[in-house]
């Protein structure tokens, strides 16, 4: 059980709203503008102006880039605005994070580069590989507490993560499957048109799967100059904007995404972010709290998670948290909300 000491502690990891450089939104303004909309209306609703996006530098709170996509969804009619927006992405579109991975000598360096520069680009949020047996999985996931509502982000963000790998491996390049956290909408076809893959819904995070070999490919525009002079603009944002219980909030994410029939252990953990064991446990403590205290905290956000889906049972929610009795389940979730999951499935 995580002590209130523990909960106030992970709660502060959360204490300040996420950001997106605006680079993210462009084209946003044409397609709305393609789709009918109004684009001062759109983009008042939301409490921004043309001039905070033109700036692709211009530093957006996450929340309200979420929330522009909604809106621009709700009043154009287009329940598909993000999948499209995605669509006709360019990797070079979303700026110096774009161009880090298109100037990358190859795939595998790009998506490692992407990963490790993601937090300049985009704050409170997990991208990276996930290996599940001969395939790998690239996963996508915003974890700000303060964004409820990111069908759009998700699918627009797959969308454009899709398009560096067509960049690499030619535009008929396809995912072996595709998943998203939300349910499903009223006409998935064209999200399978999109990604020419099976596509899931109501899934632990969004990510698509692919083959280890896949990553092995050069890629076409690959700039040693041009990452180089890169580098050192994303390697300093990331030092600029790195505390030490964002450390924490990166575990308790890659936490999420690894956890499965056996949780993670902290060796497992610590390749993911290509550090040794003892570095890896220095900067836990640093951040304040233990790795069994992140391990209980992702469990118990991916419980509340799956206890929404009334289909699916408790003995697979249970499977899913790394618990291999459901009676252990029960006994952990009645002590985080004081009632079994029988009952809180029932209240809820």
């Amino acid at each position: 059980m995580v002590d209130t000491a523990t909960v106030h502690r992970l709660r502060q990891v959360h204490a300040t709203p996420a950001t997106v450089l605006a680079s993210a939104t462009t084209g946003v303004m044409d397609l709305i503008e393609r789709n009918k909309g109004d684009v001062e209306r759109i983009l008042g609703a939301v409490r921004l102006r043309p001039a905070d996006i033109a700036d692709p530098y211009n530093e957006l709170i996450l929340a309200q880039f979420c929330r522009l996509f909604e809106e621009a969804a709700r009043q154009t009619g287009n329940d598909n605005f993000g999948l499209h927006f995605g669509e006709s992405f360019r990797p070079q579109h979303l700026g110096v994070i774009g161009y880090a991975a298109i100037s990358s000598p190859t795939l595998y360096s790009a998506v490692r580069n992407m990963e490790s520069f993601f937090p300049a680009h985009q704050g409170l949020s997990s991208f990276g590989l996930m290996q599940d047996g001969d395939m790998l999985w690239l996963s996508y996931a915003v974890f700000d507490p303060h964004i409820e509502q990111r069908r759009q982000d998700a699918e627009l963000s797959m969308g454009m993560f899709l398009n560096i790998f067509r960049h690499a491996l030619g535009h008929d390049w396809a995912p072996l499957e595709v998943r998203f956290e939300h349910e499903a909408p009223d006409a998935p076809q064209d999200h399978e048109r999109v990604f020419r893959a099976p596509v899931r819904f109501g899934r632990r995070t969004n990510a698509f799967a692919f083959r280890r070999r896949d990553l092995d490919v050069r890629m076409p525009t690959q700039d040693p100059y041009l990452f180089s002079v890169i580098e050192p603009f994303l390697r300093s944002r990331v030092e600029l904007t790195r505390k030490p219980e964002d450390f924490a909030s990166r575990v308790r994410n890659q936490i999420k995404l690894h956890l499965g029939d056996i949780p993670p252990t902290i060796g497992e953990m610590a390749k993911v972010f290509g550090m040794s064991d003892q570095s890896f446990q220095r900067e836990l403590r640093d951040s304040g709290v233990t790795f069994q205290e992140l391990v209980t905290a992702a469990r118990k956000d991916l419980a509340l998670h799956y206890m929404n889906d009334p289909n699916m049972p408790l003995t697979e929610v249970a499977h899913s948290l790394g618990y291999s009795e459901l009676s252990a389940f029960s006994r952990a979730f009645r002590g985080w909300t004081g009632m079994s999951p029988q009952r809180y499935r029932q209240s809820h």
